[in-house]
């Protein structure tokens, strides 16, 4: 193990991951936890039929809705302030610099042990994206991904609605929707430890 994984994570014990980005992370975070909330409401509602259990699951919906628009204002706003600072350029730089190999093995270090190591397979390719497509290409792929993320939440809550009107259960879209937000941690949560990475590569 290098001189870079070291380094990052010693900046990291020093300062903790730096915002926007770790808040952005954890609006990401908070969509998988509402589909677990989602889940268990939607249950609890079709076992017991009312307006009371209906609405304990559509003011879930626009908790996850609101947190979903938090999450892609925050990156509108330091997309934006990083095309006018320049800061963009910096980060290709030290993606360019960056030795996947080396503060992999440094992430590595506190996983439980797993076959797949999904986060860590997660900080490579999100690593390797940025070396091949520059850094700023890569949050324009994720802003893509929040958008469809809400989407997902959209199709889910008329689904859900559908459901309430004509009493036909559609545990399909429950299932498809669920499986999209609970992944989203992996893919989002994990970018505010990608970019940290190249923020703190120099210390």
């Amino acid at each position: 193990m290098g001189a870079q994984g070291d380094r990052i994570f010693a900046a990291i014990a020093e300062k903790g991951f730096p915002d926007p980005w770790a808040a952005f992370g954890e609006h990401l975070s908070w969509e998988a936890a509402y589909a677990v909330q989602l889940k268990a409401a939607i249950d609890a509602a079709r076992k017991n039929p009312g307006a009371e259990a209906a609405d304990e699951v559509r003011v879930l919906f626009d908790r996850k809705q609101t947190n979903l628009e938090e999450a892609a204002r925050l990156l509108a706003q330091v997309t934006a302030e990083y095309d006018s600072n320049g800061m963009w350029a910096l980060l290709d730089e030290r993606a360019a610099r960056l030795d996947i190999e080396d503060v992999s093995e440094r992430w590595a270090i506190g996983l439980v042990a797993h076959p797949f190591p999904i986060a860590l397979r997660s900080l490579q390719f999100n690593w390797t994206y940025m070396k091949e497509h520059g850094v700023r290409a890569f949050y324009e792929m994720t802003a893509r991904y929040v958008s469809d993320l809400t989407a997902n939440n959209r199709r889910w809550r008329s689904a859900f609605e559908t459901e309430q009107r004509t009493g036909v259960l559609d545990r399909i879209t429950t299932v498809e929707s669920d499986l999209a937000s609970e992944e989203a941690p992996m893919h989002c949560d994990i970018c505010k430890k990608t970019i940290t990475a190249l923020l703190y590569l120099d210390g």
